[in-house]
């Protein structure tokens, strides 16, 4: 019987590596999402959702976007940490969509 190649070893150990769960949560990119209504109208730098002032990241898809959304309007913000934490800053912001 021969022995397995050491590349497909490498492949096989690296893909059970990728698969784990561990590497699932490491990899995320964006922990959180705030969904509310704009409740004033979007300064350079900050939004406020649902009365609460939200930093936008400066050069981020957010604050390239940051100038279409008005008071009134229900959207989804994606932040770089959760919610809670006060550095978090807005890199995301769409329309939602849905109930």
């Amino acid at each position: 019987m021969r022995s397995m190649k050491p590349k497909r070893a490498w492949t096989a150990f690296t893909l059970v590596l990728l698969l784990s769960p561990a590497a699932g949560w490491a990899s995320r990119l964006f922990s959180d999402q705030v969904t509310g209504q704009v409740t004033a109208t979007p300064i350079s730098g900050k939004i406020e959702v649902d009365h609460r002032v939200y930093q936008v990241r400066p050069g981020s898809l957010a604050d390239q976007a940051l100038h279409e959304f008005a008071e009134g309007q229900r959207v989804d913000l994606v932040l770089d940490a959760p919610p809670r934490d006060q550095h978090a800053q807005v890199v995301k912001i769409t329309l939602h969509t849905g109930s």
